[in-house]
């Protein structure tokens, strides 16, 4: 539904929009917005974080995430400890910059993970390459959703054909030149080498997977808003060739559409000769309140974040991507940098295929319901 450059609200604190920029507020707020189309903000200032060099083999957007308060933490704008607690990004906007060509998915990431940085907001500057490619996709979408009964069915096509007239003359905002921001950090992609984990049990206690090689996995869960299709490829690919798992493996598509699709590529095959256990997509362990790891387990994770006793009471949590989540369910430990490599080894060849995301407008069954949909007229009011 989202449109580039919008400005929006939501009542859970991952409404982070990859497009555009979101303030998550409290329910009272955001019916407030939804009810007048306006909110009371104090605008904060801004912390760029800036992308440079190129990504290193086997390095995954997961680490990036992670190098954001890595790179804080180096620079002393960010501490792990409570006490006396030092956080640049705090109340304030976090912009990205420096890889304009991820995927609009890719892009939910970044911006997703800027709630465990206790940011106000999140912007990633992306190419419009990018953008058309996800609102051409979306379009057909959501002409399915008509098509299949979704309402209300004129304020879907009102959005349909607003994306349609951006994509016909695609302009984005551009930070000034001159723009003042109260620190700016610069992440060189040469640098990261290796994964980056969020340590238990706290997402700003992050650390090179050389710190913690070849501690005892007991679970491991691959799923949440963090997550993608492309994810669940890598994972099943990396399962595949193995006889089960010797960690307790969960797997949790974030939607519907990600598990029909998976199931009809065969990867929930792969996931069940592993042994893993599937649940209904959705938040499912990232919740704390559903499913549950056993009591003081080690984990890796995909999720968002890792507060004490969120997935397991007494659980020690890792987070860290859905490739090195699947290497340590095989494993039943945590690799070394080298032997992660090794293991990734057998994704890097294959990326573009794996990380293929749900183009809805290249699948027929989408395609072909958007056009028999019965499309309604509707009046399109420009601001």
């Amino acid at each position: 539904m989202l449109l580039p450059d919008g400005v929006g609200t939501g009542g859970d604190s991952h409404t982070r929009f990859p497009l555009g920029i979101s303030f998550p507020a409290g329910s009272g707020l955001v019916a407030f917005a939804a009810a007048l189309g306006v909110m009371p903000l104090d605008m904060p200032e801004s912390v760029l974080v800036r992308f440079k060099g190129e990504m290193q083999p086997g390095i995954t957007l997961r680490d990036l995430v992670n190098a954001i308060p890595y790179a804080a933490i180096q620079k002393g704008l960010l501490t792990v400890a409570k006490e006396g607690k030092k956080n640049i990004f705090s109340g304030r906007c976090l912009e990205i910059e420096g890889l304009p060509d991820l995927k609009v998915e890719q892009a939910f990431e970044l911006s997703d993970a800027s709630a465990e940085r206790s940011a106000s907001g999140c912007t990633v500057r992306l190419n419009k390459e990018p953008i058309i490619e996800y609102l051409q996709s979306n379009i057909v979408m959501l002409r399915w959703m008509i098509g299949s009964g979704y309402g209300d069915a004129k304020t879907l096509e009102r959005r349909a054909q607003a994306m349609e007239e951006w994509i016909a003359n695609p302009e984005l905002l551009e930070p000034d030149e001159n723009a003042e921001y109260a620190e700016i950090i610069e992440i060189d992609l040469n640098e990261i080498t290796e994964p980056l984990l969020a340590c238990p049990n706290d997402p700003d206690d992050i650390k090179p997977l050389s710190a913690v090689a070849n501690t005892d996995i007991d679970e491991v869960f691959i799923g949440s808003c963090m997550t993608n299709i492309g994810h669940f490829r890598a994972a099943g690919h990396l399962l595949k060739k193995y006889n089960g798992t010797k960690a307790r493996l969960w797997v949790v598509p974030p939607t519907k559409m990600d598990e029909k699709q998976l199931m009809e590529e065969g990867i929930y095959n792969i996931f069940g000769t592993s042994g893993a256990r599937t649940e209904l997509p959705g938040c499912s362990l990232c919740m704390g309140n559903q499913a549950r790891v056993l009591a003081n387990s080690t984990v890796v994770s995909t999720s968002t974040r890792n507060f004490p006793n969120r997935l397991g009471d007494g659980a020690d949590v890792f987070l860290a991507s859905a490739e090195l989540a699947a290497i340590a369910s095989v494993l039943g430990k945590l690799p070394s940098p080298e032997e992660y490599l090794k293991f990734m080894k057998e994704i890097n060849p294959l990326a573009d295929d794996i990380y293929r995301y749900l183009n809805f407008n290249e699948i027929d069954q989408y395609v072909d319901s958007a056009k028999a949909a019965d499309i309604p007229a509707v009046n399109i009011v420009s601001a």
